[in-house]
């Protein structure tokens, strides 16, 4: 390695650790103030506190690291700007893209860390911190926040029961268009229900318009099915609260697992819309971090005057909210069903690295 390249690593990972160690820690005060009126009144101790944020501290690594990347990269670079040293590297006939190239691999390399954490430590540590949360913090006293009605609605239950629902209204407990099927040890659909409408109470799930039969590990029906104008399923035992929050679960499986889940929906003739734009998702939410710092890069790399540069770096703030707004609108499409799920996770990523990739030569002048 380069003596001037273990000098730009060493000089970018810095403020990339600071930075990614203070929005952890920002984000960590937020969440203590929101709770904090919680702690007090139920008397928490200061053993689950702890461990309700140590848990929490992977979730906010992977929601923070892009910004991190992007301020570490705008610190390096403007840091350098000022005491002249890209002008020195061009004048001693180094283009743009090779004094960068470092960066950028700290960039790549950054992005499968993220993969790793939120596939391997993301989904065990943050249903952790929820299930303290719940149980020692807020003593369950309140329900998380959901959507009034989820259309195209998932949800794999206990005892292997996979629940499908063209709309969900969780203010209400109501299903409608609902479809459960029943898998065996071998993941083979064995039992199957269909209700127009499905009521939750006390007792149970109150269906409406049901027909429920037998299936072969094929499909096909076996035996004669049954019709019910009416009938309570008490052993269908999922809440509507467990379905308003199952919203964020698919969110909080592996990879592997989502794809598992994806592929029984597909196989028993479910749409999934928006488990294949997570899983899409999965694989593209990494990468922000390289995107960003590709921003920072085209703006950063050409400015030699002091006003010029706080100017390329409102530039860079503009053009890294529109990266996440554009992502953020192109995910609702795609959970919608608008736009396929590739293009829906990959668009913004596509958009701008292309963009950034494209216009990177006027850095070179």
């Amino acid at each position: 390695m380069r003596i001037l390249d273990r000098y730009l690593i060493k000089h970018l990972l810095i403020p990339i650790i600071f930075c990614s160690f203070t929005l952890i820690f920002l984000m960590v005060i937020a969440d203590l103030f929101d709770h904090l009126s919680e702690l007090m009144k139920n008397q928490t101790s200061f053993s689950y506190i702890a461990q309700y944020y140590l848990h929490l501290i992977p979730y906010a690594f992977v929601q923070t690291i892009p910004w991190a990347t992007f301020l570490g990269t705008v610190f390096l670079l403007v840091n350098f700007n000022a005491h002249n040293e890209i002008m020195a590297m061009k004048v001693a006939g180094m283009s743009i893209s090779k004094i960068m190239l470092p960066l950028l691999y700290i960039g790549f390399l950054i992005g499968i860390v993220s993969f790793l954490v939120n596939d391997r430590l993301v989904p065990k540590t943050f249903k952790t911190a929820q299930a303290i949360l719940d149980e020692h913090i807020e003593h369950s006293t309140r329900e998380r926040p959901s959507e009034p009605v989820v259309n195209n609605f998932t949800y794999f239950g206990m005892a292997n029961r996979l629940y499908y629902a063209k709309s969900f209204n969780a203010k209400a407990g109501k299903l409608e268009g609902l479809i459960i099927l029943f898998f065996d040890q071998k993941k083979k659909a064995t039992r199957r229900i269909f209700a127009k409408e499905a009521l939750w109470e006390h007792n149970g799930w109150r269906l409406k318009n049901v027909t429920d039969y037998e299936s072969t590990g094929s499909g096909k029906m076996r035996g004669e099915p049954r019709a019910y104008a009416e009938k309570i399923y008490s052993e269908l035992t999922e809440s509507p609260k467990d379905f308003a929050n199952a919203s964020s679960e698919a969110a909080l499986l592996s990879y592997k697992k989502l794809k598992y889940y994806i592929e029984q929906l597909k196989e028993n003739g479910l749409q999934a819309y928006p488990e294949m734009v997570e899983l899409q998702y999965k694989l593209s939410a990494p990468w922000h971090s390289l995107i960003t710092m590709l921003i920072a890069i085209l703006f950063l790399t050409v400015a030699r005057k002091k006003k010029i540069i706080a100017i390329n770096v409102l530039y860079c703030l503009g053009l890294v909210f529109a990266f996440h707004v554009v992502g953020a609108m192109s995910l609702a499409m795609g959970k919608a069903g608008t736009l396929p799920p590739f293009v829906s996770a990959w668009s913004n990523n596509f958009l701008f690295s292309v963009g950034s990739i494209f216009f990177l030569d006027r850095a070179n002048d």
